[in-house]
């Protein structure tokens, strides 16, 4: 068990993309006993229970096949149409084949269940699967802030830092509209974020006991709780984000 501990904390410590983190080992397992599990009859508790009904005799390459048709045919639609098939595409038909894809620092599959993935990775791939025309190697190498800034566009990624666990999420409510989009973990971790009916969730490769990827409440995540600072950048809301998806703009990688 201590051993277990132990293995834990080094990756609390270090993250995902192995930046280090400057925060006193006693507090991460403070908050590591800490952690509650508040889930309702409401809650997600499995990409599974989200995905497509339409899409369950599909496999993944024609699903790909068939989100590039789609948005073939909304190149001059509302944002807010654009908005529906963006979060249709990602959340419901892409991320649901990834869930269990194994965790590995090193992971950079491209197959959903077959290989790693790690966390940056993971959001990099799955964003050039539903057409974001970027470079999946390039944004996963960036740091988590360089990732937001990346697909933030022309605005800039909202940090939150505040003074406790539940004063990130209450100002992470506060400043995220309804929809899926990204997350940055000070130096060393990203995933998405989903907020839905007002519950905040968390999609990512995990790599605490190397779970790989999952969809978690974020009150119920150890590594949300092991953070300080986050990077937020829009996705399903971002009208310019959106355009370049539809229309097949490159997203330049700031680095």
């Amino acid at each position: 068990m201590n051993q277990i501990i132990f293995g834990i904390l080094i990756l609390l410590q270090f993250g995902c993309k192995g930046q280090h983190q400057e925060k006193n080992i006693d507090e991460k397992i403070t908050v590591v006993e800490k952690v509650q599990d508040t889930v309702t009859k409401n809650t997600i508790k499995s990409l599974q229970e989200i995905r497509l009904a339409s899409d369950t005799l599909k496999n993944y390459q024609e699903i790909k096949n068939n989100i590039k048709q789609q948005k073939a045919n909304y190149t001059k639609s509302s944002t807010h149409s654009l908005s529906t098939l963006f979060k249709r595409s990602l959340l419901h038909r892409i991320l649901p084949h990834w869930e269990g894809t194994e965790w590995s620092f090193e992971g950079h599959t491209s197959i959903p269940k077959k290989g790693k993935i790690a966390c940056g990775y993971f959001v990099s791939t799955t964003l050039q699967h539903i057409g974001v025309n970027l470079n999946r190697y390039k944004l996963a190498q960036q740091s988590p802030f360089l990732e937001a800034k990346s697909l933030a566009l022309d605005s800039d990624p909202i940090e939150i830092s505040e003074n406790s666990v539940n004063e990130n999420i209450t100002k992470i409510r506060k400043n995220l509209k309804e929809g899926i989009h990204f997350i940055g973990f000070d130096s060393s971790h990203v995933g998405y974020i989903l907020k839905e009916n007002e519950q905040l969730y968390l999609i990512h490769s995990n790599y605490i006991y190397s779970k790989g990827v999952e969809i978690e409440k974020i009150e119920n995540s150890i590594v949300f709780a092991s953070y300080d600072k986050f990077y937020l950048s829009e996705l399903s809301t971002n009208e310019n984000f959106l355009k370049h998806w539809v229309q097949g703009i490159e997203v330049k990688i700031v680095k």
